[in-house]
């Protein structure tokens, strides 16, 4: 992976994401965005070796299809790639941070009963793809990982057959977005789908490191995960126009909030159970979990009797 750098900034590129694996990050944490900036350089920048302040104000445009927070996030990962330069003692332009700004808040897209049966039905359909020929195995299975167990994308690509105990189900989460890591036990029908699936891809690729493995013995990337998610929506027949498009980090989402709802129409103590929700989805804080509180229906909040003004300064706040 390291070895896909070539720009003029390909030295320092991967000095610095060792760098910074060296304090802790995960390498997901800037590998996509520095690989992008990388390749921007080499088609915009070819001959520059300085962090100018015009070649990065030409990185911080917004790009088609690209939200506000997608274009944050490069800017965020190149500040700190010129704040590295100034450490080591080359001089490079650093973007402010009231340029950037702060985050807009996020809302989640939550699909109904309807939406999830088409969409993993259109997921058991998918036929295989010269360049993904396990892909009508893998995508059944990753993606009802995903939902069923409330992974990060990440995490489910990055799983090791040597951290998925196929007889008790629990999965071991090495690779996490808070270097947090955990365990997560699936549930019996889950066990049983990833124990037929390892069967099935055991025939073809013997021996393999990881649990979805890409052709070549690698993993898969984020943009593939993404565009198989895609595929199966476009499959379903189902068009989102005028609404917030679903992400695959949605299906995370949804897993948290029904565990809620479920919690709410049983009348349990949220305050009490929530720390349970918080330890499996691994979370570094209790708000970041507390979050799914306010994506719950309107009806159930009303009808239970949960005393919500214990959570007033546990909720994050929400801005519309």
């Amino acid at each position: 992976m390291m070895d896909s750098f070539n720009s003029r900034f390909a030295v320092h590129i991967k000095d610095f994401i060792r760098y910074k694996e060296a304090l802790g990050y995960s390498q997901s944490s800037y590998f996509k965005f520095l690989t992008q900036f990388d390749r921007f350089c080499l088609s915009t920048f070819p001959e520059e070796t300085s962090l100018t302040k015009e070649l990065l104000m030409q990185w911080a445009c917004l790009r088609p299809n690209e939200n506000e927070n997608g274009l944050k996030r490069r800017m965020v990962a190149l500040r700190e790639f010129g704040k590295y330069l100034n450490t080591i003692g080359i001089e490079a332009y650093v973007i402010p941070s009231e340029m950037i700004g702060d985050f807009k808040p996020f809302f989640p897209y939550l699909f109904t009963d309807e939406q999830l049966a088409a969409f993993f039905a259109a997921a058991d359909n998918m036929p295989p793809h010269k360049l993904s020929p396990y892909r009508q195995l893998i995508v059944p299975v990753i993606f009802r990982l995903l939902y069923c167990c409330g992974l990060r994308p990440s995490e489910v690509r990055l799983i090791r057959c040597e951290d998925i105990n196929l007889e008790t189900g629990n999965i071991y989460i090495r690779d996490t977005k808070v270097h947090k890591e955990r365990t997560v036990v699936m549930a019996p029908d889950m066990l049983s789908l990833c124990n037929k699936y390892d069967a099935k891809m055991s025939t073809v690729q013997n021996n393999r490191d990881y649990f979805f493995p890409h052709p070549d013995r690698t993993t898969y990337s984020a943009t593939w995960v993404q565009k198989q998610f895609w595929k199966c929506w476009k499959n379903t027949g189902i068009h989102f126009r005028g609404t917030t498009a679903p992400r695959v980090y949605d299906f995370r989402h949804n897993y948290a909030t029904r565990i809620l709802m479920k919690w709410v129409e049983e009348g349990r103590d949220l305050y009490t159970w929530l720390p349970y929700l918080s330890a499996y989805m691994g979370h570094s804080d209790f708000s970041s979990t507390a979050y799914y509180i306010h994506l719950l229906p309107e009806r159930l909040v009303k009808a239970s009797t949960i005393e919500w003004r214990r959570f007033s300064d546990l909720i994050p706040e929400v801005r519309s």
